[in-house]
This record gives C-alpha cells, structure tokens and sequence, in this order.
C-alpha cells in the first residue's frame, strides 16, 4: 500500500473499532443514540490507546514478521500487551479523574488484577485486528513488488531483444555490400547510401512505439537495400490499405519477416508479396514468396524467435502468428488487436 492507503485503511479501522460496535449495540438494544454517548471521553482514550498499539504492532510487524522472524514476532505481543493496558489505565484511570471530576472507566474496588486481566482480552482484540490490517498491507505491498520486478524483468528483456535485431541486422546487410564490394559492383555506393538511411533509423529511433507508416519507410528502404544484391529483377508486390499514421506499434517488429522472406525465398519467378491492412481496432501483415530449394541460406539467426517472444510480451492474447507452407509457398500472418 502506498502511505496514503494505509493512513485511510488504518482510520477505518479505528473507527469502527471504536464506535461501530457501540452503534451496533445501541440499535440491537433499541437505546436512544446521544451526543454525549455516542463522543464521550472514553471513545477519545479507546481511539488513543488503539491507535498506540496498532502503530506499534506495525513497527513489530516490519521489523520481525516480514523479515520471517516469528518468535521475535510472537514476543513482541508481550510488551504491545503491556502498553494497551499503561496507556489505558494512564489515561482512564489517572488523567481523566484528574481532569473530569473523578471520572474513570472501572470502579475502584474493581483490584487491579482483575483490570489486568480484563485489559489483557480488550488487548488481544486490538492486537488481532491491527494484525490483520498488516497482514493485508503486506500482501497488497508484497503483490505490489512482484508486479514491479515482472514488469521490470519485461522491460529488460524487451530491450535485450530489441538490441539483438540492430546486430543482427546489420551483420546480414555488411556481408550483402561487402560481396558487392568484393565484385566491384556499381551499386556498392547506392547499397552504402541506403543503408546509413536505415542506420539512421536504428540509431536514433529510441521510443517505445513507433507510427505504422515510420515501420513501413523502414521496410521499404530495407527491401531497396537487398534488392541491390540480386543478378536477377527482383518483383515485390507492396499493398498498403487503411490510415498508417494512426496506429503504433515497437519499432523493428515487422522487419524480420521481410528479412526472413528474402533468406529463404526464391524471386526468378514469382514476386514477394507484402500485405498490410492498418484499421482503427487491428493491424494485418502478411508474406508470401516461394521457397527456394537452393542456394539455401543454413546461417542462425534470431529473427522469428525474437519476434514471437516479443509479441508474447507485448501483446499477450492480443495477437495472431501464423507460418502456413503450400505448394511451394510461405507465407507468415500476423494479427495484432489495438
């Protein structure tokens, strides 16, 4: 709990601690509700002597329950004990006769064993109410922590797995300029171009969340880029429907199934061909080339898997993936619900 709720849970305790049984009483009994019954003296003392010990059964609480220290726990009930009955009988029985005419709450020839005694279980309820008033701190501050910590935990690794697109990224691109390098390529310049606008993108595009229509310039400088590396006309077929500036979603995420479509994919014959759809409540975005059955790119990466646990994270029950393989055709479907 923050300060505030525990201040307001504590207060409500008190009150009905202190006058929520006599209002019950008096209604069960039918007797009158007065002014002078309802704020007497003894209400202020029950609200004072409560309000000491349930502070201190916090203290106790804090300082040994939480730390799983129960025998210092249990012990310390002992002393809370003691002080619920001194500051009730300091004040009921030495200040308020000082004060109010020889007003106190017991008789005299009550004996002060039998005070003790009776005080001992007025104790123990107060103890045993206060103790579950921090039982449910605790467990409301407890949940609280380890919401932080999993959210923390989420966030270290969202930006673990956003770092490892940029390497990975740009470990596949350096070796596409460099085997245009190496050839002597007229294109190697234009290949160098693109790509410091592609690095622009990830070195300095830091928020959270991206705009549709950003992520989608970034695809297509990308696909311009690997286009380079290719003898052979290289057809694409982008299709783009619905308003891209008004949807947001983590930069980098759509790129590795475009990456992914042209390490496995073969484009002598058949086009890739990029669906996006971007409505008000969904977003849609699917691949389709054929598969190559050479020349096969057998290097690792991390592309898919990174993407998968990315939208386990960032979009739990909110999303659609789906890899589907016919007739020589792949072609990966993802939905994800705004």
């Amino acid at each position: 709990m923050t300060r505030k709720q525990r201040i307001i849970v504590y207060t409500v305790i008190l009150l009905i601690l202190v006058w929520g049984l006599d209002f019950i009483v008096n209604l069960r009994d039918g007797e009158q509700i007065t002014w002078e019954k309802t704020f007497s003296p003894f209400h202020f003392s029950q609200l004072i002597y409560s309000a000491v010990t349930m502070t201190l059964l916090y203290w106790c609480g804090r300082l040994f329950f939480s730390k799983r220290k129960y025998l210092l726990f249990c012990l310390s009930i002992i002393p809370l004990v003691l002080v619920f009955t001194l500051t009730r009988y300091c004040i009921e029985e030495i200040i308020y006769p000082a004060f109010f005419n020889g007003m106190r709450n017991y008789p005299l020839q009550y004996g002060i064993w039998r005070y003790v005694l009776d005080n001992i279980y007025f104790a123990f309820v107060c103890i045993g109410v206060g103790f579950l008033a921090f039982l449910l701190d605790n467990q409301v501050s407890n949940q609280k922590k380890q919401a932080e910590l999993l959210q923390q935990n989420k966030e270290a690794e969202l930006l673990f797995l956003r770092s490892q697109v940029n390497p990975h990224f740009l470990f596949n691109t350096l070796n596409n300029i460099y085997s245009l390098v190496y050839e002597q390529s007229p294109r190697a310049p234009d290949a160098m171009l693109q790509l410091s606008e592609l690095m622009r993108y990830i070195l300095y595009e830091k928020k959270e969340l991206v705009s549709v229509s950003r992520e989608w310039s970034y695809i297509e400088n990308f696909i311009i880029l690997q286009k380079l590396r290719f003898d052979h006309g290289l057809e694409v077929k982008l299709t783009v429907t619905g308003n891209t500036d008004q949807q947001w979603i983590p930069p980098y995420l759509l790129i590795p199934f475009i990456e992914n479509a042209f390490k496995h994919g073969d484009f002598r014959n058949d086009p890739l061909n990029i669906r996006l759809n971007v409505s008000d409540r969904s977003m849609e975005f699917e691949t389709s080339n054929r598969i190559s059955t050479r020349n096969k790119d057998e290097s690792g990466g991390i592309g898919m898997d990174n993407v998968k646990r990315r939208l386990e994270l960032l979009y739990p029950g909110k999303h659609q993936l789906q890899f589907k393989t016919a007739n020589g055709f792949y072609t990966a479907h993802l939905i994800i619900n705004f």
